[in-house]
């Protein structure tokens, strides 16, 4: 018996909920810097802004030596439809100084961040805090300019991106609900930048907190091939 497709979200009429986008250069952030939130970590981010999947605000870098802050991230009121994609293009807006000169053949990993239920129905108060990763996929920062022919990676319904950018990728139009995003689990995403030979780097990034690496779904890509 096939599945059914998940319910249409009408934007219209769906009331969004609150995400922390994160991000970090090169890497993924450590799961033990995902400390349960407070108030002192919200900041204002040039004021609130309108239309959908509206940043309303930025949480500053921590201090070196804390340990209650969350690490940077955007904070976004979106949906359930939310693409990888969109997330990418929220990120590249609102932080283009994140990103290497020239852009192009940068790879935007991503991960859902969740709580350990089980481990804290098992382990008791010990347990509480502590988190859970899934690696969803990647973006790649590809030129507007390129021809249907060069997208080897995907790219059918590109969103709005940055001026002489194209966000794509096998990845790009997955959704927050085909990965059973539940509000108030967190988004991080790992901003690779090309490598030396001016190749994407590769979807492989070493895990912060075991021997295993986390990878991504997308093979590696000349960024020739993207321009």
């Amino acid at each position: 018996m096939a599945s059914r497709a998940p319910p249409t979200i009408d934007r219209q009429s769906t009331t969004p909920f609150h995400l922390k986008l994160f991000y970090r250069l090169n890497n993924y952030h450590h799961l033990s810097d995902f400390a349960p939130a407070s108030s002192s970590s919200y900041s204002s981010y040039n004021g609130p802004t309108s239309g959908p999947n509206a940043i309303r605000a930025r949480s500053p870098p921590p201090p070196q030596s804390s340990t209650t802050h969350l690490p940077p991230h955007l904070q976004i009121y979106t949906w359930q439809s939310c693409t990888l994609r969109e997330l990418s293009q929220l990120l590249t807006s609102a932080l283009p100084t994140l990103l290497p000169s020239p852009s192009i053949g940068t790879r935007i990993c991503f991960r859902l961040i969740y709580p350990d239920t089980k481990g804290a129905a098992t382990m008791g108060p010990d347990a509480r805090g502590r988190y859970l990763a899934r690696d969803l996929g990647s973006v790649v920062i590809g030129s507007s300019s390129s021809s249907a022919a060069h997208d080897d990676e995907g790219d059918e319904n590109p969103a709005p991106a940055p001026r002489g950018m194209r966000l794509q990728g096998n990845d790009a139009d997955k959704t927050l609900q085909d990965v059973r995003f539940v509000i108030g689990d967190y988004v991080d995403c790992a901003i690779l930048p090309p490598l030396e030979d001016g190749s994407v780097a590769p979807p492989e990034l070493r895990n912060t907190h075991s021997s295993l690496s986390r990878r991504c779904s997308v093979s590696a890509t000349n960024v020739n091939e993207l321009t």
